[in-house]
């Protein structure tokens, strides 16, 4: 590192944005939170974390002082993370979630557009969450999906053995707007998620155990 970095500049233009400084990112180790590059990472001082969570370098968590934005443990945030909350926006996040790996955005703008992600969740490979939106407990949004006013309802994690109990899944490419799936289903598009069948999970996975 270069020994005439301007430390003091850097860390004021970040605290002046409403970020968290390096220091301060590294410090939240303290709390069993791993930020693997805090140099990359960018995290709104306006967030309320909790414990055990893991930021990959690029992840960007923002939230500016009329939002609200609820992150809750455990959860892993890939390098391709961006969660914005603004103008009065509201974005909850469980625990446990899996996030970002290969690209997510999730977006609130105001208080009318909430999102959830609850428990378990998983959101991969360039899904775009925008509110009001609500995935459930172990749902999925997989694929470059644009998603807004969506509903997916809860279910066990998509790692348990038996499809028809896991939550709901959004998968493939395109836009999907205004769909609510119940547990076990899956909706598997490309371009319009209106026009595509709602299946069973199981359909994909025939030789799962039914318990």
């Amino acid at each position: 590192m270069d020994p005439n970095f301007r430390w003091d500049e850097f860390n004021r233009l970040r605290s002046a944005l409403g970020y968290l400084t390096p220091a301060e990112l590294i410090d939240l180790a303290d709390r069993g939170t791993k930020v693997l590059d805090p140099f990359s990472v960018i995290l709104s001082r306006y967030v309320e974390l909790g414990a055990g969570n893991v930021f990959y370098p690029g992840a960007v968590v923002e939230c500016d002082d009329e939002s609200t934005c609820a992150v809750g443990g455990f959860n892993v945030f890939h390098g391709a993370t961006r969660i914005a909350a603004t103008g009065g926006g509201n974005i909850t996040i469980g625990n446990g979630t899996l996030i970002g790996e290969g690209g997510t955005q999730i977006k609130s703008s105001s208080p009318a557009t909430p999102v959830t992600v609850d428990d378990g969740a998983r959101l991969a490979n360039g899904a775009e969450l925008l509110g009001p939106t609500w995935v459930g407990a172990g749902a999925q949004i997989l694929g470059p999906i644009s998603a807004r006013s969506v509903t997916l309802a809860a279910g066990k994690p998509h790692t348990h053995p038996d499809p028809d109990h896991r939550g709901a899944v959004l998968k493939g490419f395109g836009r999907a707007d205004h769909i609510r799936l119940a547990p076990g289903e899956v909706l598997n598009a490309t371009g319009d998620f209106r026009t595509a069948p709602v299946e069973r999970q199981r359909a994909y996975h025939p030789d799962a155990p039914s318990l």
